[in-house]
């Protein structure tokens, strides 16, 4: 019986010592999965902390040019703000300046010295800024230049034509 119960016995231990065997190579094998799941994940953390250090640079310099951006973007409204303002003032002490008189000569001048136009016979009269011209031309193209180069005369309010195109319907 003694050999019988040592027969157990050692089966017993073998039995133990197999099942250690098992959950050694077990928690090995664990062990093993975690260390690798900590290297990939050391391996992953290095490579964001790297990809955030050239992030944090890209914003830095994306916001350096967005200031640059900025400054010119606010220079440009304050070139406009100075135009408009200047603007505003030359019309309003044009005003002054252009009287009928004045636009008369002025429209008058820039027709006859317009080489397209020196052969034609324009007139224009002036009332309260509004130049009207009359006359009779040989070309459409050139009733044009005349109604466009009053019109391009400071001072001048508007431009009523009344200019004839020979064989033409006469405007209304």
């Amino acid at each position: 019986m003694s050999r019988v119960r040592d027969g157990r016995a050692r089966a017993s231990a073998r039995a133990r010592f197999g099942t250690l065997l098992l959950a050694g190579a077990l928690l090995a094998g664990c062990g093993d999965s975690e260390e690798a799941k900590l290297a990939a994940l050391t391996e992953e953390l290095g490579t964001l902390r790297a990809g955030l250090t050239q992030t944090r640079a890209e914003v830095t310099e994306r916001e350096a040019r967005a200031k640059t951006a900025q400054d010119a973007l606010a220079a440009a409204r304050s070139e406009q703000r100075d135009a408009e303002r200047r603007i505003a003032e030359i019309e309003k002490e044009l005003g002054t300046h252009a009287t009928d008189p004045v636009l008369f000569r002025m429209v008058q001048k820039q027709l006859l010295d317009d080489d397209d136009l020196e052969d034609v016979a324009i007139s224009a009269r002036v009332e309260r800024g509004v130049v009207t011209l009359s006359g009779v031309v040989s070309e459409e193209k050139l009733r044009e230049r005349a109604v466009k180069l009053a019109e391009s005369v400071p001072g001048v309010v508007s431009v009523q034509d009344r200019i004839q195109v020979a064989g033409a319907k006469a405007p209304d």
